[in-house]
C-alpha cells in the first residue's frame, strides 16, 4: 500500500485489522487504545499503548489489529524516509 500523504489516521474496533503490505520504514503510533503490530519476517510482534510509536524497519508488510474496544493508528512516514 503506498500511501502519499503527510498523514493517515485509521479507526479500528476490537478485532478489526488493516493491512499495509509495504509500510515502507512508516512511524506508527497509537493515539487511542490498544493495537497489536506484526511486521512481516519478524517473530515477535509489537503492542502499542496510547501514546507509543514503532517505526517499521524497511519496505516490511505490516497488519494492525485493534485490541481495545476503539483504537487509532496514526500513520506517518517515518522521519528521513523516502518515497
Amino acid at each position: 500500500m503506498m500511501i502519499d500523504v503527510p498523514h493517515t489516521r485509521l479507526v479500528l474496533q476490537r478485532g478489526q485489522t488493516s493491512r499495509l503490505p509495504h509500510a515502507r520504514a512508516a512511524h506508527l503510533c497509537s493515539s487511542e487504545g490498544t493495537l497489536w503490530i506484526t511486521v512481516d519476517q519478524d517473530v515477535k510482534d509489537i503492542v502499542l499503548e496510547p501514546g507509543q510509536c514503532f517505526v517499521v524497519p524497511g519496505d516490511l508488510g505490516v497488519t494492525v489489529s485493534a485490541l481495545s474496544p476503539r483504537a487509532v493508528l496514526d500513520l506517518r512516514p517515518a522521519p528521513g524516509a523516502r518515497p
